[in-house]
């Protein structure tokens, strides 16, 4: 069965179960690992949203991660509204948002946790507020993946090229989280402007800090 088809029989099945608001769950297939999220208003929900996916065909482990939280009419429509852009962000296949966390109030959704890429990070905003209801999103998502200063100092090799090994360029790379500072001195306007790029290129670079020097023309 493949994924998109296990995803929608789940859903299908939460659906057919009265006891079970659906709309306010988020499906997500992990090869045939079922990821719940969302927001149910009790214990008994979450109980019954969980049994009733294991009964599925073709299920093989399920990770509960509903919250509950009991449910007015306000409450219910926020928690449609996190499921949507959960839903949302399942469905693309680029973003990687099992760290996101969503949270809804009144048209204003809020994303919290890590992904893996600064592109990433302004994606989830965008596809979050393409959701019906969403008027405002407030993105404190945070790149999670680690840069490496040796990584950064290649792809700023690669860029210049054999003046990096003649010394006619001399760049040293720091890195403090996801920032990475640039100093040391450069031959040209042109190798300046690789190098940046080249820092800036490098996965889980969210900051560039330029702090080169151009070597004066001897000429």
């Amino acid at each position: 069965m493949s994924d998109h088809t296990l995803q929608s029989a789940v859903m299908q099945a939460l659906a057919d179960n009265p006891l079970v608001h659906a709309d306010e769950i988020a499906v997500d297939d992990r090869g045939g690992d079922i990821v719940l999220r969302g927001t149910v208003g009790s214990l008994f929900q979450r109980a019954e949203a969980a049994r009733t996916t294991r009964a599925v065909p073709s299920v093989r482990n399920v990770e509960d991660e509903l919250r509950v939280r009991p449910l007015g009419i306000d409450g219910r429509a926020d928690a449609d509204t996190e499921a949507a852009v959960l839903a949302a962000f399942n469905d693309d296949d680029e973003l990687h948002a099992a760290l996101v966390e969503v949270e809804a109030r009144d048209g204003t959704v809020t994303l919290s946790g890590l992904v893996e890429l600064e592109w990433q990070r302004d994606k989830a905003e965008r596809i979050a507020l393409e959701v019906g209801g969403v008027s405002r999103v407030v993105n404190r998502l945070r790149v999670g993946l680690k840069v490496s200063a040796d990584e950064v100092a290649e792809q700023v090799n690669d860029a210049i090229g054999a003046d990096a090994i003649a010394g006619a360029d001399e760049v040293t790379v720091s890195v403090v989280d996801n920032d990475v500072t640039l100093t040391g001195t450069v031959a040209s306007r042109e190798h300046r402007e690789a190098v940046i790029a080249a820092a800036a290129a490098t996965p889980g670079v969210v900051h560039v800090h330029d702090a080169l020097v151009m070597r004066p023309d001897r000429s």
